[in-house]
């Protein structure tokens, strides 16, 4: 038996208000709790999948399609809040990803070359993206660089000097450009720093941030939320400074002014805001 309230009756209003398909299974309305927990999530499901068979076409990863959809790129993660709101609400079978592939080397270089340009990944689905550009449609060139293979950083490689070391090692060449790409908040650029630190004094690797990477997803943020501190926020307590000096040069005034208003809030832009489609 439902419960019956004023309160609750205006909730379910809403909630018939939705897609019917995110309520016709009775869990929703009988749940008007979960209703008022996720209702801005709801509604931006709804909307996007107005009209649509399912949820996603398959063209973007699961992290790219719930930051698209969202606004946050770990909701529709395996055992994130959004995953397990799908199963009881009975639309887990709508979702629509195109899988990811488990990594088991940390890199792609297709062709060996004296003087190597590597796009460095610290999330797994850009990495993939930039392998999938170079590998199935031959590109020679990601977002206007010139590009010829990409390493999935992942934090770990940024952080072992002897990882670092050996895989630049295997790949032969006598000089290396790493073009360092990961997210936007302070642990992803305090990596940026880090990986300029490790290779400092080597004469043979020279790092730089993956600039267009960067300003497209500035300006994807700055569209979609014109106040920085409307971005997901994190927990994180590592110095952003040094990193923010290495971007800052090839930031536009506005681009510069609203990043550093995000990591003074410590909020996020995720590097999912940028899908193959873009590269």
């Amino acid at each position: 038996m439902r419960k019956q309230t004023p309160e609750l009756n205006a909730i379910r209003l809403k909630i018939i208000d939705l897609d019917p398909r995110l309520w016709i299974n009775g869990w929703l309305l009988s749940t008007p709790s979960a209703y008022t927990a996720f209702e801005r999530e709801l509604r931006a499901l709804s909307a996007a999948i107005d009209g649509e068979p399912t949820i996603g076409d398959g063209t973007l990863t699961r992290r790219e399609l719930s930051y698209r959809i969202f606004g946050n790129e770990k909701f529709l993660a395996i055992e994130g809040e959004g995953t397990k709101l799908f199963r009881l609400m009975g639309v887990a079978n709508l979702l629509r990803c195109k899988q990811t592939p488990k990594v088991e080397v940390v890199y792609y270089v297709p062709k060996p070359k004296k003087h190597l340009k590597l796009v460095v990944s610290e999330n797994l689905d850009p990495w993939s993206n930039v392998r999938d550009a170079l590998y199935l449609h031959g590109r020679k060139r990601i977002l206007g660089k010139r590009v010829h293979g990409a390493i999935f950083g992942n934090g770990h490689l940024v952080r072992g000097a002897s990882k670092l070391r050996d895989c630049l090692e295997s790949l032969g060449a006598e000089q290396v450009t790493l073009r360092y790409w990961g997210d936007l908040d302070r642990a992803g650029l305090d990596l940026l720093a880090s990986l300029v630190e490790l290779t400092d004094g080597r004469e043979d690797v020279t790092v730089e941030p993956f600039v267009p990477a960067y300003r497209l997803m500035l300006a994807r943020a700055m569209k979609r939320r014109p106040n920085p501190l409307d971005n997901e926020a994190v927990d994180q307590h590592v110095p952003y400074e040094p990193g923010l000096a290495l971007l800052r040069p090839y930031l536009t005034d506005d681009q510069a002014r609203y990043l550093e208003a995000l990591l003074e809030a410590d909020r996020l832009i995720p590097q999912e805001i940028v899908t193959a489609a873009d590269l």
